[in-house]
């Protein structure tokens, strides 16, 4: 028999996207699907900035769709570099970055150039779901620590002390977070960062929601002691600019690990997607990305207030927390799941199947994330917010009549 590969085998079929499949198929038998499941903007890129891209586009065809360097165009590296100068104070030359195919694949790259196989690495526990599966595939250790509703998702500090050791090759630190969009406290941004020194460990710290935050600010870690020397930064232009179908990012670091980062950039994708990379460009210098966000912000911000506000309506016994930032409500429905008898994941298939309201369950970002849901609230209007959540009480209602 033909051999496959253990490395791939050692996959599930994961339920976030047979979750996504399950919504377009929901969709194709017209039902009305409320999708709470995409980790996308609700809003469409600036149509300034669209028409800006296809005028620039048409004027000079060739050059919006050639190849390019395999670290990204210089150009579109110069405008991030003065970017991270303006909003965080950060000197990162246009040398240190490399422009990556989605945050992704940033990521990827910051977990191989510091790490081999058995390595220990920390990360906090519920993390974006694709996290567990690259720490997987890489054959990574993983020690961690609990974030819960009940203290807004901030770790404790004694169990990031005990868990950061000589061994750990890389911590993983992300604010605004995905899945819960808590913003990380400055004590503990600042303990990850001693701690990164002591241990002599990286530091990977993805910033994909640095700009949608609503209350407060980021919290830029590069500010504290000598950082910038260990610290490799995973950044997207899926959420700010609202272009996640251009997979865009850029990882940015050290000049050590951005030549390796280079360099696997050329063996296994060659660049990222260039006509993406113009888009950023004119995003960057003509000052539609700050239009956009003024603009976006408020209307996600009254989106996340809806659909809180929802929850303690309709679904007064889930544990329920607002978050100053991001994309997702992480509600723990914990006392819901024990009088149904059921699991987050067979609670979201249920749903789905039975009402076409898909959200994500919550054990797929880590055990701690066990009986909640992942709903996004930035792409359904406040109505539609609304219904769907009501229609998870009536699933509810429903179930226990059996």
């Amino acid at each position: 028999m033909k051999k496959i590969s253990d490395r791939v085998k050692v996959f599930q079929p994961s339920p976030h996207r047979m979750l996504a499949a399950k919504a377009e198929e929901l969709k194709r038998e017209g039902k009305d699907v409320f999708n709470y499941s995409v980790g996308q903007p609700g809003l469409p890129p600036s149509k300034d900035l669209v028409s800006l891209f296809c005028q620039k586009a048409k004027e000079d065809p060739f050059n919006h769709f050639r190849y390019v360097s395999a670290s990204g165009m210089y150009s579109l590296k110069e405008a991030i570099s003065l970017d991270l100068k303006k909003y965080g104070g950060l000197d990162i030359p246009p040398t240190n970055i490399v422009i990556t195919t989605g945050g992704i694949e940033a990521f990827h790259f910051a977990l191989s150039i510091t790490t081999d196989p058995g390595d220990e690495v920390f990360l906090l526990d519920p993390s974006y779901s694709v996290y567990w599966d690259l720490l997987k595939y890489l054959h990574l250790k993983v020690r961690k620590c609990p974030q819960t509703v009940e203290t807004g998702f901030q770790p404790d500090e004694e169990c990031i002390k005990d868990n950061i050791t000589e061994r750990t090759s890389a911590i993983i630190a992300v604010s605004p977070d995905n899945p819960t969009s808590r913003i990380l406290k400055e004590d503990i941004l600042k303990l990850i960062a001693d701690l990164a020194k002591e241990k002599k460990s990286w530091i990977i710290y993805d910033e994909a929601y640095k700009h949608i935050i609503y209350e407060g600010n980021h919290i830029w870690i590069h500010n504290y002691g000598d950082t910038l020397n260990r610290l490799i930064s995973v950044n997207t232009f899926s959420k700010d600019i609202a272009i996640p179908g251009f997979r865009l990012g850029y990882i940015y670091g050290p000049k050590e690990v951005i030549t390796q980062a280079a360099k696997l950039k050329g063996i296994l994708s060659l660049a990222a997607p260039v006509p993406g990379q113009w888009f950023a460009y004119y995003a960057l210098t003509s000052g539609i990305k700050e239009k956009y966000l003024k603009e976006v912000l408020p209307v996600y911000r009254e989106r996340r207030d809806v659909a809180y506000e929802a929850f303690r309506k309709f679904l007064p016994d889930a544990k329920i927390w607002k978050p100053p930032a991001g994309m997702y409500l992480f509600p723990d429905m914990s006392a819901y799941m024990n009088q149904l008898g059921m699991n987050d994941i067979d609670f979201a298939f249920g749903l789905a199947e039975k009402k076409a309201v898909i959200m994500l369950p919550g054990s797929i970002f880590g055990e701690t994330g066990r009986n909640h849901l992942r709903v996004t609230f930035v792409t359904q209007t406040p109505e539609r917010l609304e219904k769907g959540i009501q229609l998870v009480a009536e699933f509810i209602d429903e179930e226990k009549k059996k």
